[in-house]
């Protein structure tokens, strides 16, 4: 049989023998068997791959499913969660409506078939899901509605009731309210008895504590305590015998050991009731506490003595027989009835209250320890076991017992706090009206009871009957004020008492007199100037217009008069007016503006108001003082004009210096040596001068003994010479630091005869300061002839002038000294002799 070759895939070697082909002996398929098989096998792939497309459409649905449905809850503009509180009742099940209509939609865009069946559940389940998130999500937020909507609820009535602090009847219906609410929404909401009584107990303390906060912020701490404090809170009571109403017994049935009258708006810790007048305690403690508060509001007051105690407590007025009563509780605490007791003390308090309990019960019912212990409870060091306190007042009595300690203590903080700063105030009103009477000036007396409030009760006393004194001195410092001083005393002689009946009332008037007129002589003596202002004859003084100061000055002076006589030597400036004028005159870098403004005050004002005004500026400016005398003299009438009219114009002879070039040269040195900050920002710069002792020794080279006699003068003089010999070597340029150079003695020379006016050493065995810039032939003669006519005129020899030094004393004038000392007087009158030697 031949061997027929089969297609090789794969080369083979040249030795392998090929296998036999069989098939070629087997039947060969037809044409229309092959197209079945085909076609069978296309209808296959195509159905499986439409079995895949169905379920991508199906998925792509579903997830378009899950992405809307998800959307209707989180959409943050239009989903359920945008849906807060009773805007989300409901919608769970339009939610539910929405997602069926969703599901239906999405559900049919899926091919019929196999895949779209199996589906259905899919679509079902994620539904389900959907819906039952938006059904919780609403009974969340219904749940949150109900909560808000009862917590907005209780809310608004703690509000209301504590807006109610002073309306017990709304207070008490905002209580009521709320506790229905409270019932009402916990039995609705499934909680337990003890639960709602909690909260409705929460309420109630809130609330009360609310109302009574709101009342003490308020500042109503006086009203609170006025409503809700124990007597002893308030001004405490008096007692009130029980003799005669029943034995003496009754206070210790009572638990009452001090009868305290029973009160039912204010009762005390402890009170349970009353017998019908008295009081009834719960325990004896708490009745001696009761005790121990009332005498401690009676201490806070200023009552804090044994008399003072009895006659508060138990008053003759009320028919108690006050000196036995004094005499028991001094012996008891072991005092006497004025010495003042110190109530914070616990064994002081203790021996008074046991005092009071045996004289009020004939006996001492009472261990130590119990007197102690109701004591120490008192004074707050322990505290007793009590029942609540209620007063009526819904808040305070609602309020729990440690509320109510805690609000007691804090209204009594803020009364305390109060009366502080009521002390303040009021002893500012005290001491305007003590400064008035002592002004002689009319003023409101306050009230005793204002007294009382500020300081206490003993010590209001004690400062209201002081001032009541100084009032009742100032009606006689009213009249005082005006009379001469020698008048005044006359007056108080006239006034003092002599011995006999009424001699005590009597002494009383005169020490009011009396003191008036010590007031108004020491004031006086002490400060004339005020004196003066009292009177009206000084008003105050603005030194910031050189023309109200003259106007005021020139005032001042005219009514020196009128001062003297009454006895008041007031000086013409206060310390502080003449330091504000001295800036005023110093206030300017321009020195011509100084000049200017002191020779307006020359010519307005007299020459001695302008010689006080000099004297009071001094201290403060010897060179400013100098210039304004140097420049006061009516001969001095020129002003700044261009040019400047000569000093010799107005003097009968030819002067050694010009007046107003010497006070220039003197303020422009001062403005040197103590330039002002104004100046300084001007371009002024400080000159610094040669030391003190170099410029003393020139300075008493050229006035020699001129001022042996008034060393005062010599030292106003030497500073000026200062300003002086400054201004000079600023004009010479020479403005360097000369303080380590020698003294100019060209510059020395001049500033002495500046500063002086002119020496004339040696004259008739003395140095001479003469009138400014006189010359000594001038001086001489004209002296001479002024000296010998003061002589004549006090009717001793003329030719005697000779054997005197003229010693000078400012303006021209001159007193004489002899060489043993002795100074010429008129033997008619004791007065020393004056010569005046004129300018003109």
């Amino acid at each position: 049989m031949p061997t027929v070759p089969v297609p090789q895939y794969q080369r083979q070697s040249q030795t392998q023998v090929a296998a036999p082909n069989v098939a070629r002996f087997q039947q060969q398929p037809t044409l229309a068997d092959g197209l079945a098989e085909v076609g069978q096998n296309l209808s296959g792939v195509i159905q499986q791959q439409k079995h895949k497309t169905d379920l991508a459409f199906a998925q792509n649905a579903l997830l378009d499913f899950n992405k809307q449905a998800d959307d209707l809850i989180n959409n943050p503009q239009t989903g359920l969660i945008t849906k807060q509180g009773a805007q989300a009742m409901g919608q769970s099940q339009a939610i539910s409506g929405q997602l069926s209509d969703l599901a239906q939609k999405t559900y049919a865009a899926i091919p019929d078939g196999d895949v779209k069946q199996q589906f259905w559940g899919q679509f079902q389940q994620a539904g389900q899901q959907v819906s039952t998130r938006a059904k919780t999500y609403e009974v969340g937020q219904r749940q949150q509605f109900e909560a808000g909507q009862f917590q907005g609820l209780i809310t608004n009535l703690q509000q209301q009731a504590e807006n109610s602090f002073d309306d017990n009847d709304a207070f008490v219906a905002a209580n009521l309210q709320a506790k229905d609410q409270i019932v009402a929404y916990g039995q609705t909401h499934g909680q337990s008895p003890e639960e709602i009584e909690a909260n409705w107990t929460n309420f109630r303390d809130k609330s009360s504590q609310a109302a009574l906060t709101a009342q003490l912020t308020a500042g109503r701490y006086d009203q609170f305590l006025q409503k809700n404090g124990e007597p002893s809170d308030l001004t405490g009571v008096t007692r009130f015998t029980a003799h005669g109403n029943s034995s003496s017994a009754r206070g210790v049935r009572n638990n009452n050991p001090g009868n305290i009258e029973a009160s039912d708006q204010n009762p005390w810790e402890g009170q349970t009731g009353s017998d019908g007048r008295f009081a009834t305690f719960e325990t004896p403690e708490h009745g001696i506490r009761a005790l121990g508060k009332n005498l401690l509001s009676y201490n806070r007051q200023g009552i804090d003595t044994v008399s003072e105690v009895v006659n508060r407590w138990a008053p003759a007025a009320d028919g108690n027989n006050t000196d036995a009563y004094i005499k028991a509780l001094c012996k008891s605490v072991g005092v006497g009835p004025n010495d003042p007791l110190d109530m914070s003390n616990p064994n002081t308090l203790a021996a008074l209250c046991a005092g009071i309990v045996t004289h009020e019960n004939g006996n001492q019912p009472y261990s130590e320890d119990q007197i102690n212990s109701g004591v120490n409870a008192a004074l707050g060091l322990s505290a007793l076991t009590s029942s609540k306190r209620r007063t009526g007042n819904a808040a305070f009595d609602t309020a729990s017992p440690v509320a109510q300690g805690q609000f007691l203590r804090q209204a009594q903080a803020m009364q305390k706090e109060q009366q502080a700063q009521y002390r303040v105030q009021f002893e500012t009103t005290a001491k305007d009206a003590e400064a008035s009477y002592l002004r002689g000036v009319d003023y409101p007396m306050p009230e005793l009871s204002n007294f009382v409030a500020a300081y206490g009760y003993r010590q209001g006393q004690q400062k209201y009957q002081e001032l009541d004194d100084q009032r009742k001195a100032g009606q006689y410092i009213g009249a005082f004020k005006t009379m001469p001083t020698a008048s005044i005393t006359a007056a108080v002689q006239t006034l003092k008492p002599a011995a006999g009946d009424g001699f005590a009332s009597r002494a009383s008037a005169y020490d009011h007199v009396n003191a008036a007129a010590t007031a108004v002589l020491n004031k006086r003596k002490n400060d004339p100037y005020g004196a003066a202002v009292d009177l009206g004859m000084y008003k105050p003084l603005s030194t910031s217009s050189a023309a109200d100061v003259s106007t005021e000055i020139q005032s001042r002076y005219s009514n020196n008069a009128n001062l003297k006589n009454l006895g008041i030597n007031a000086p013409i400036l206060s310390q502080q007016e003449a330091t504000g004028l001295t800036q005023l005159l110093k206030g300017s870098p321009d020195v011509d503006q100084s000049i200017s403004t002191l020779q307006t005050m020359g010519r307005t004002l007299p020459p001695g108001a302008l010689r006080q005004v000099a004297g009071a500026v001094a201290p403060n400016s010897a060179a400013m003082a100098y210039s304004a005398l140097l420049l006061s003299p009516a001969d001095n009438q020129y002003d700044n004009r261009q040019p400047v009219i000569p000093y010799s114009n107005f003097v009968a002879y030819k002067p050694t210096m010009d007046k107003y070039d010497a006070a220039k040269t003197i303020l422009q040195g001062d403005q040197l040596i103590n330039p002002t900050a104004e100046m300084k920002k001007a371009g002024i710069s400080e000159v610094k001068l040669p030391s003190d002792d170099k410029l003393t020794q020139k300075f008493n080279e050229q006035v020699g003994n001129s001022f042996a006699h008034n060393p005062q003068a010599r030292q106003m003089a030497f500073g000026v010479f200062k300003s002086a010999y400054a201004g000079i070597v600023y004009r010479s340029g020479d403005v360097g630091d000369t303080s380590t150079t020698s003294v100019n003695s060209d510059a020395a020379e001049k500033a002495a005869a500046m500063a002086t006016g002119g020496v004339y050493k040696g004259f008739q065995g003395g140095d001479v300061v003469m009138p400014f810039g006189m010359d000594k032939s001038t001086f001489k003669d004209r002296y001479t002839e002024a000296a010998q006519s003061a002589l004549k005129d006090a009717g001793l020899n003329p030719a005697g002038q000779a054997n005197f030094t003229p010693v000078n004393v400012g303006s021209g004038q001159y007193r004489l000294v002899s060489g043993s000392g002795r100074w010429a007087v008129d033997p008619r009158s004791g007065k020393e002799i004056t010569v005046t030697v004129r300018a003109n």
